[in-house]
């Protein structure tokens, strides 16, 4: 697959929801909201945060862990203008080439085309102490590209540094996805259909675009939503991800006309997925 997820792509290459292009933001249940303020919300995400920090999970200092968008033509990194107090400007980073792509195909359309650089700790640290020059002294890691607000980070950074932040944005992902999903499915399978729809896609457009499970339940929901545009898009997805499985689990409730939410993949829906990375 990384073959296909490096150098200069197509913008339109990425698969997308046409729900979330027309509404990319549809707001959260207030219970649900109430359950991420909670105290063991928190602690889970402090929990996986430490255990990401420390080997086996901690990513090596010298692998590709990051990606960069620089200019096809040229080798000026792509950055974001910020309001003097704010900084000024501020390079975009990410975890993973899927949220490259993401932010390029629905934050940068038009425009001149871009490249994707993929990086170590080490080499992204030496790239931040480059543009610094230039004025360029904050980065934003894993921006969504379907809010306004964003968090930013001042650079530069050493390569422990870099991966400390890793780990606190890849915790607090995957613990917020792993709720939304779960909240999702739940209300999936005590029949409020709408809300679970809107919830997965609150989770695949602004938490985690790589997790195979809200693609699944929104095929399932288009389903009985009779929605056939949601689910040629859940089945792109799926598709994408190279998730056979998945995607065979999706053909069956297509052709029996009745989703039943029980498949083996949701079984664990309240443990979150460790990422891998490179040598692990």
């Amino acid at each position: 697959m990384l073959d296909w997820l490096t150098g200069k792509r197509n913008r339109k290459e990425l698969p997308e929801y046409s729900a979330l292009r027309s509404t990319p933001t549809r707001g959260l249940p207030p219970d649900l909201k109430e359950a991420e303020d909670r105290e063991s919300f928190a602690t889970s995400r402090e929990n996986l945060e430490r255990e990401l920090r420390k080997p086996p999970r901690r990513p090596l200092d010298d692998e590709p862990l990051f990606m960069e968008l620089l200019e096809a033509k040229g080798s000026g990194v792509v950055y974001i203008t910020l309001p003097p107090e704010d900084g000024g400007r501020c390079v975009p980073v990410f975890s993973t080439p899927f949220r490259a792509f993401d932010y390029v195909q629905t934050l940068l359309p038009t425009g001149p085309a871009v490249r994707y650089l993929r990086s170590s700790p080490l080499e992204l640290a030496r790239m931040l102490h480059d543009i610094e020059a230039i004025g360029i002294k904050t980065l934003a890691l894993d921006r969504c590209p379907r809010c306004s607000i964003f968090a930013t980070v001042g650079s530069p950074m050493t390569s422990d540094g870099l991966i400390g932040l890793w780990s606190i944005f890849k915790a607090t992902q995957l613990v917020r996805g792993n709720l939304y999903f779960s909240y999702a499915l739940e209300a999936a399978r005590v029949g409020r259909i709408k809300i679970a729809r809107d919830v997965a896609l609150e989770t695949v457009g602004h938490v985690d675009l790589e997790d195979p499970r809200p693609h699944l339940l929104l095929g399932q929901l288009a389903v009985i939503l009779r929605d056939q545009e949601l689910l040629r898009e859940a089945k792109g997805f799926l598709r994408l991800l190279k998730l056979d499985r998945w995607e065979r689990k999706l053909d069956q409730v297509v052709q029996s006309g009745s989703p039943d939410f029980e498949d083996p993949a949701f079984s664990d829906s309240n443990a979150y997925p460790l990422p891998t990375t490179p040598g692990k």
